[in-house]
């Protein structure tokens, strides 16, 4: 499957303390939306991807979704950090 849109959701929570940076939206060959990933900051600067996730009870966090090849798990990731780059950074992305 590949990515065919990434809307990107600017949501930055530094300034109160958190490290969500943008929540995003995939859609995958036009078949499936999945909402509610993270761009999160890093504590070693940068940013990375945090699948959506649903809290349990002990306050634990398990991801709903979950990529079944590391191809799809990392080419989701490459273009959600594109698309994060180009809304949010103003750097543009080659193709």
């Amino acid at each position: 499957m590949k990515v065919t849109r990434v809307v990107i959701y600017p949501f930055d929570t530094s300034s109160l303390g958190g490290q969500v940076k943008a929540m995003a939206d995939v859609e995958l060959e036009g078949e499936l939306l999945i909402k509610g990933f993270k761009v999160v900051a890093s504590k070693r600067g940068g940013v990375f991807i945090s699948y959506p996730s649903k809290r349990v009870h002990g306050g634990k966090y398990y991801d709903v979704v979950l990529p079944l090849s590391r191809e799809l798990k990392e080419h989701i990731r490459e273009e959600i950090l594109k698309a994060y780059r180009e809304r949010v950074e103003g750097e543009p992305c080659p193709d």
